[in-house]
């Protein structure tokens, strides 16, 4: 099967998806709590309210067994899962529900899923998962692409919704290499048909609009720029010896009002430092690429990068409200709410990494880990792992791996590279044999995973852990 027969055969059950949802009359949605899950349930609660059904939701930081009993319990006809759920999917039979996830599922019974079509015609369960299809769900489709898809063929007015969709896979970092690919691609021609999106080739950096330039330098950490993250006085004397006018009438300029050439000579010398430094190919190449603009808004929310970290600020600390405001309501009345808390978020993250440098990480054989105990959120441990990843601070040759207190349990986060991945690196059937080791529940993409595991089982499932990726190194 080509890749354009799996699209069309995707988006042709996403049609199947929406039939299903206009013949119920109410829809309970469950979603995720990062950019991704809040996009994706937001593109769903708005899709389900303007077909007239009685529609509620709920975030969810993570799908234990509470949870699941939440979800089976509702009285709602529909059940919409966003961005969870694919890999617990035999907890929830009998339960009349889509499905609208991009991670990895659960092995199941093979005479529930037919190979390549991803409908599961002996349940109630309308499972619409890329991986289902022999599509990457890792980079091909987020979550809030799914559900924009079901949107879409519930009514082609909702196109309007697009450009969620997009924020939603920019935030689960889709565009890593530089551009957005596979169905996503077919997404962003929607918005660009409609006018709502503008692809512009340029600087991935965070606050290119709103941030005085020497900020936008200091505190850049995807990837950080050697020695000038997280010291100011650096990046003011780096301008200064590249003659870059960043001064105008008493006030700094951002990156966008400085002129082409001075950002070509700003990224010349970033680039050069990251070479030097030895930093991989991978991490540079995510310096430049496609960026994407919304082109009715302004600030902060005119770059989709900065918008899903704005939702992911909010999810993090559970300001759903406001970004579901944010996302389909009067943008600008949230927009204050979720820059403080975006504000808060950073000194976290600056927090927890200037905490681990100081004590260290602890090594493995293919993996190195730190426990942050209830130093820092819990929602926060696989963002601050991620930026270790990409700092060439740490060993690019070993997986990163995060615990912190969780609500009488313990988080697990973890990060690989695409290094790892070609040599055989899978962490989300890592994870997941590893936390089922301990009694915990695990799972995620090939690059990124995490789970829940008991307190005082960290050992145990580091242990088994370095296991799994010892047989998966090798043997790739």
């Amino acid at each position: 099967m080509n890749e354009d027969w799996r699209y069309a055969s995707f988006i042709s059950e996403a049609g199947r998806v929406a039939r299903a949802l206009k013949n119920v009359s109410s829809v309970a949605i469950f979603s995720h709590i990062d950019a991704d899950g809040i996009t994706a349930g937001s593109i769903a609660y708005e899709t389900a309210s303007r077909l007239g059904k009685k529609t509620t939701i709920e975030f969810l930081k993570k799908l234990d067994e509470e949870a699941i009993q939440k979800i089976v319990k509702q009285e709602a006809d529909m059940v919409w899962l966003n961005d969870m759920g694919s890999a617990y999917i035999s907890k929830f039979e009998g339960v009349d529900m889509i499905i609208a996830d991009h991670h990895l599922p659960e092995a199941i019974d093979a005479t529930k899923v037919k190979s390549m079509n991803g409908r599961l015609p002996e349940t109630t369960i309308y499972h619409l998962n890329p991986h289902l299809f022999g599509i990457d769900g890792g980079v091909a489709v987020s979550s809030a692409g799914i559900a924009y898809l079901i949107a879409r063929a519930v009514s082609h007015d909702n196109i309007d919704l697009s450009p969620l969709a997009l924020i939603g896979a920019v935030g689960d970092l889709q565009d890593s290499d530089g551009r957005l690919v596979g169905l996503n691609r077919i997404i962003l021609e929607d918005t660009m048909q409609a006018g709502l999106v503008t692809v512009k080739r340029d600087a991935r950096f965070y606050g290119k609009e709103t941030r005085p330039l020497s900020k936008l330098l200091e505190y850049s950490v995807d990837p950080p720029i050697p020695g000038i993250a997280g010291q100011n006085s650096s990046a003011v004397r780096l301008l200064e010896a590249l003659g870059i006018e960043f001064q105008k009438d008493g006030s700094e300029l951002t990156w966008n009002e400085i002129t082409e050439a001075e950002r070509r000579r700003i990224i010349s010398f970033i680039v050069t430092s990251m070479i030097a430094e030895g930093i991989s190919a991978e991490i540079i190449n995510q310096i430049i690429g496609e960026t994407y603009v919304l082109n009715s808004e302004k600030g902060v929310l005119k770059d989709l990068k900065e918008f899903a970290t704005l939702l992911n600020a909010c999810g993090r600390y559970g300001e759903f409200s406001t970004a579901m405001r944010l996302c389909i309501q009067d943008r600008h009345e949230a927009l204050q709410e979720a820059l403080t808390l975006l504000e808060n978020h950073r000194k976290n993250i600056s927090a927890a990494l200037r905490m681990i440098r100081e004590e260290g990480m602890k090594q493995g054989e293919h993996l190195q880990y730190f426990h942050a105990l209830d130093r820092m959120p819990d929602t926060i441990v696989g963002t601050v792992a991620g930026i270790l990843m990409k700092s060439g601070e740490v060993d690019s040759r070993k997986v990163i791996v995060g615990f912190a207190s969780s609500e009488g349990k313990i988080k697990v986060s973890a990060r690989g590279n695409e290094e790892l991945i070609q040599k055989g690196l899978d962490l989300s059937s890592a994870i997941r044999d590893a936390a089922a080791s301990v009694g915990g529940v695990g799972g995620g993409h090939m690059i990124a995973a995490g789970a829940t595991i008991d307190a005082g089982r960290e050992e145990d499932f580091i242990k088994k852990l370095d296991e799994c990726l010892r047989k998966q190194l090798l043997s790739g």
